[in-house]
């Protein structure tokens, strides 16, 4: 008798405990949805996709908002988003899976593979393209938009083989499209198949991704959002950083950098899979895959074999980042992964992503300085304990120290918007778009951030 009194009082207690997990799990999914809906808001975004896997399995899947202003279509789990750059992580696993296939040796220089290149990057290896430090020009003019000195793209990739190497290779990280147009010429050469044909059969299919396709603003695709961005100038009915105005995006010769189209679900799909050995069946190379590389001074990369590495520090972050606006996040040591897609193009804090995983751990929530590069977090420790009027000569400080400490322009500008846009501070932003400027006195996102911080003060908000 007692021990089924005893029995009894354990499955109450367990039946209470359960029931307390489940109200503090539906209250965390609350708290995300709410935050959601406020970032919408602050951040002007008109539609909206957000996923969350735990340990491979989806906790949370929610869609809002609008897909298509013009038509009032709303968004659902359908509606597919361009995810632009982050298609250079499709294209990382993609040289990975020939890698694995023993058609591609990462150290091996790309002129083993690909005949008529420029001498210079000839030598150049196969890793040093994926992770952007090889040193080889740009052929996309990137504060113009275009291709170099305006050209076609036949004439700018003809021009760019003219044009001296940037640094010696393994020196830096510098982001560079010219990087994964020779990575996708790579993988068309040594798999005998179109790049799309390639991550068609050997991704999408394999991971479920049935309505996943390239294009761009020149395609009828669809249930696909086209993607909005606040106007850049006073015209017509358009009022300069109030109204919304469409964006065209076209990379019919960059399918290997960007052009993917896809719903959160079926990225999630894909993620799942590749962290599952569908899509790699060696989960050493997966590791490889997501390892940033060491530069010649010793210092990490900020990419790794086509993906970012947002966060180099436990636990460690590694991200696809798309248009400014497309953000998955994998955190490898805790088993959860983030996605984000939006149909805004924004100047905004790339950290919605890290913001979501800051209610699973509270470190990565930007307050505690999780979405900051490593770089970055000196700088950020250091002024938060004095004033952000003096991060200049705390900058200087540092430097004197360590003549090597450098910070990357897009890190920099990333930490300026969250405290513009998150944070609500924008006097201590300005301190921070200053500082941009100096570093990097061409920074169009600089200039912007600047005069958008400067007005916010002055209106106090």
């Amino acid at each position: 008798m007692k021990e089924m009194k005893c029995q009894k009082a354990i499955a109450v207690l367990l039946a209470l405990i359960m029931s307390a997990l489940t109200c503090l799990a539906q209250d965390k999914v609350d708290s995300i949805k709410s935050f959601i809906r406020s970032e919408m808001i602050s951040r002007k975004i008109p539609g909206i996709q957000a996923v969350v896997i735990k340990d491979g399995k989806i906790i949370l899947s929610e869609s809002y908002g609008t897909a298509n202003i013009e038509h009032n279509v709303p968004v659902n789990d359908q509606t597919l988003f361009s995810i632009n750059s982050a298609t250079k992580s499709f294209t990382g696993v993609a040289v990975m899976q020939l890698v694995e296939d023993l058609k591609i040796d990462l150290l091996k220089p790309i002129g083993q593979y690909l005949d008529s290149l420029p001498n210079e990057w000839r030598t150049i290896k196969v890793k040093s393209l994926l992770n952007h430090t090889s040193g080889i020009p740009d052929f996309v003019d990137t504060r113009r938009g275009g291709y170099v000195m305006g050209l076609r793209f036949e004439d700018a990739w003809l021009k760019v083989r003219e044009l001296p190497m940037e640094f010696t290779e393994g020196e830096k990280t510098s982001y560079n499209q010219t990087n994964y147009v020779l990575l996708g010429q790579l993988i068309e050469k040594v798999s005998g198949m179109a790049f799309e044909e390639f991550i068609k059969i050997r991704q999408f299919i394999p991971a479920g991704m049935s309505r996943a396709n390239f294009g761009d603003s020149r395609d009828i695709i669809s249930n696909k959002a086209p993607t909005y961005s606040l106007s850049k100038s006073n015209s017509h009915n358009l009022v300069k950083g109030k109204t919304l105005e469409r964006t065209w995006e076209e990379f019919p010769e960059l399918r290997a950098t960007a052009g993917i189209n896809c719903s959160a679900n079926e990225l999630a799909k894909w993620l799942i899979a590749l962290q599952t050995g569908k899509l790699l069946h060696s989960s050493k190379l997966l590791e490889v895959m997501w390892t940033p590389e060491k530069l010649n001074n010793g210092s990490l990369g900020g990419w790794t074999l086509g993906w970012v590495a947002k966060r180099n520090l436990a636990p460690r972050a590694i991200a696809g980042i798309g248009g400014s606006r497309s953000w998955f996040y994998i955190y490898p040591e805790r088993g959860l992964t983030v996605i984000v897609l939006t149909n805004m193009k924004s100047l905004g804090p790339e950290n919605l992503a890290s913001e979501l995983a800051g209610f699973y751990y509270p470190e990565l929530k930007s307050s505690n300085g999780g979405n900051l590069a490593e770089s970055i977090l000196p700088l950020y420790q250091l002024s938060k304990q004095k004033s952000f009027a003096n991060v200049n000569d705390t900058y200087d400080t540092i430097k004197a120290k360590n003549p090597s400490y450098e910070i990357a322009e897009r890190d920099l500008v990333n930490w300026a918007y969250s405290v513009l846009v998150l944070d609500k501070r924008p006097n201590d932003a300005i301190h921070l778009f200053r500082l941009l400027l100096r570093l990097y006195p061409g920074s169009s996102d600089g200039k912007d951030g600047l005069a958008a911080s400067i007005r916010a003060g002055a209106a106090g908000t």
